[in-house]
């Protein structure tokens, strides 16, 4: 394999047959136990029989500090079961939560802390990869084989743990060396990574106060590294599925997407798939002449073709039907595919389904997941098929699900410090119907009317002549505000607000500037925004995770105003992802499940979901709200309100 380029120490192998047999090997390991015992900080890595975190198991671990690396067989973790409960060690890995998980199928749990060096990457670059061999290449410059370059491909046909075994007979010293190199590797990443977090200075609000962040080592070590912790909790719980629930929601759905598709070949007058990219090219292209708005990159063919992606439908579907229906049905079909069928296919034993957090993945610095993704599951409004009544608590428990009310809105309130915004907050107003009551000049309490209007109306409770004109207006004037208020902290520009609002790029900025005249300070934190990323290169969140906008000092118009946008949303999103972060981190520190039995089980946007016997619902409640309306060390200028429920599933909780 192509090697490091710099000179390696010698590689120790462990296996207990040669430890019970050969007396000299025992004390090799006794004084390799204890040297590793003294080590505050210890990279491991694991070889594993696949990636399943809830079931795979390791074959071989290795581990490395400082001038030394050894490999391990797996019938020697149990020796080390005293070094792995050290509360003061720190565990460096990359991708930390997986390994723990492997260790922990086979009954090792690391006490210490999880140090995880593609969470400490992405803080610096978060535009790159985070791989571990991408990592070691990027900032030392060394390379070493991929495991299926040394060992052969993983597929329907071998499997990881049959390449391993294969590699046991054949070539047992390149096992060895590979296993031992992936816990060097991590070992001389971190200490690369530490230096450069520690050298990197940033802007938080919190320099002089708990928690003492002013560089990114400090978030980093402070935040990000208890958080991984927070973030294995949750993974190893997992949430229980209801298997029937979801049969029952299937000929719903189907019958849902066939009559969309239906709807599609009445609106064309001919018979068109809706997944054929070629079909759609052929309708939107040739037929209706719409011009492309992006193109494929070629792929193996080198041809490149108009491209119908969700940006291009979403581009014409406020004047085309056809487009409308195909987004709803790529949207219904992927909630089928992913949650109604998916989901079977990733249950454990007892029903529960493990969810990935991906720490390291969003610039902004919040969460997603993945296998599956219970981001995308609709929140209860558009949760059409009632998908959240799937997810429910053991027998004995309630699930509770606690949310945030409004948080980037409050946030953007506090950080401009505009009194007006400030102020609805303050007297409960709906924060857009109070922006749309100071924007237009019109009552609130006509707003709030109208919005109940709305709703009876769509209820049958009240005839289609109550829904006037005067109605109609005023619901137009809260989706206004509504859409500006979230669009500019998303960096939203005029052209896209239009799009949204179905208003020329004229109109639509008008409303903008009207916007910022009614909150002439929010106008004022934008433009110290933008100013402050193009002076220093970076957006900062209130915790002072930082975010490279290159865009901004652009001299192309476009991507300068992409990088103003950026310089924008992250600090108004990515503090959301910090308030969220710390509150976990604290409910985490209190311990609900000894206290009460009450283990948090995902974080989705800004709601927490949890599962608690039902005798302590109430007071674990309290205590969870309490937390999370007051994460940080001193409270903002707008209070954080949560709104929580509970019931006997997900859907019923909210």
């Amino acid at each position: 394999m192509s090697g490091w380029n710099i000179h390696l120490p010698a590689t120790e192998y462990f296996e207990l047959g040669l430890v019970q047999t050969q007396p000299e090997e025992a004390h090799k390991l006794l004084t390799f136990m204890n040297e590793m015992a003294s080590q505050p900080r210890v990279a491991i890595d694991t070889e594993t029989t696949g990636l399943v975190t809830w079931k795979d198991i390791p074959l071989y671990w290795s581990v490395a500090w400082p001038g030394k690396r050894a490999t391990l067989h797996a019938n020697m973790l149990q020796h080390f079961q005293a070094i792995f409960k050290q509360l003061k060690k720190d565990w460096i890995m990359a991708n930390a939560k997986y390994d723990t998980h492997i260790l922990a199928n086979v009954g090792v749990n690391l006490a210490g802390r999880l140090v995880d060096t593609c969470v400490m990457h992405s803080l610096l670059y978060e535009d790159k990869p985070h791989g571990l061999k991408y990592m070691a290449q990027h900032l030392k410059g060394w390379t070493y084989g991929d495991f299926q370059d040394q060992f052969g491909k993983i597929g329907k046909l071998q499997s990881a743990e049959e390449l391993i075994r294969r590699a046991e007979k054949e070539n047992m010293s390149l096992l060895i060396e590979y296993a031992a190199n992936d816990a060097w590797a991590t070992w001389q990443v971190y200490e690369e990574l530490r230096t450069q977090l520690q050298m990197a200075a940033t802007h938080s609000l919190f320099r002089t106060t708990y928690p003492y962040i002013e560089t990114l080592w400090d978030l980093f070590d402070k935040i990000e590294v208890p958080y991984t912790r927070v973030l294995w909790d949750m993974e190893r719980a997992g949430i229980k599925v209801d298997r029937a629930h979801l049969e029952r929601s299937e000929p719903e759905a189907l019958q849902e997407i066939q009559r969309i598709e239906k709807d599609i070949n009445h609106a064309v007058g001919f018979i068109l798939n809706p997944k054929s990219p070629l079909q759609l090219r052929d309708y939107f292209f040739e037929k209706e002449g719409y011009p492309p708005i992006k193109w494929s990159k070629g792929g193996t063919t080198g041809v490149r073709n108009p491209s119908c992606d969700s940006m291009f439908l979403e581009h014409i579907a406020p004047k085309d039907e056809v487009a409308r229906l195909v987004l709803k049905h790529r949207e219904y079909s992927k909630l089928h595919g992913t949650y109604i069928k998916g989901l079977h296919d990733l249950l454990d034993p007892t029903d529960r389904i493990h969810t990935r957090f991906n720490q390291d993945v969003a610039r902004t610095g919040r969460l997603s997941s993945a296998t599956p993704n219970l981001q995308n599951v609709p929140r209860p409004e558009n949760d059409k098929w009632g998908l959240r009544r799937a997810f429910i608590p053991e027998e004995g428990c309630e699930i509770i699900a606690v949310d945030y009310e409004q948080l980037e809105m409050r946030l953007l309130a506090a950080a401009a410090l505009e009194p007006d915004m400030i102020g609805i907050f303050a007297r409960g107003w709906d924060i857009h119907m109070g922006n749309a009551a100071l924007m237009f000049n019109v009552p609130y309490e006509d707003l709030k009317s109208a919005k109940a209007i709305d709703k009876q109306v769509k209820s049958k409770q009240l005839p289609e002549s109550a829904m006037t004109d005067y109605v109609h207006q005023c619901l137009e004037h809260r989706a206004a505000a509504k859409a500006i208020g979230f669009g500019l902290n998303y960096g939203m520009g005029a052209g896209k607000l239009g799009h949204s609002l179905n208003l020329s790029r004229a109109d639509a900025q008008k409303k903008i500037d009207q916007y910022k005249a009614t909150y002439p300070a929010v106008k004022q934190f934008f433009e110290e925004a933008v100013a402050e990323t193009l002076r220093t290169g970076y957006s900062f969140t209130i915790l002072g995770r930082r975010r490279n906008v290159i865009e901004i000092a652009s001299h192309r118009k476009d991507e300068r105003a992409l990088g103003e946008r950026i310089a924008i949303n992250t600090q108004i999103q990515g503090s959301a992802a910090d308030v969220c972060k710390m509150a976990q981190i604290h409910i985490a520190n209190l311990d609900l499940v000894k206290h009460y039995g009450c283990r948090m089980l995902l974080q989705v946007h800004d709601e927490l979901v949890f599962e608690c016997p039902k005798e302590n619902v109430k007071i674990a409640m309290e205590e969870i709200k309490e937390l999370m309306e007051h994460p940080f060390s001193s409270d903002l200028a707008v209070h954080l309100a949560v709104d929580g429920g509970h019931g006997d599933s997900w859907g019923a909780a909210k």
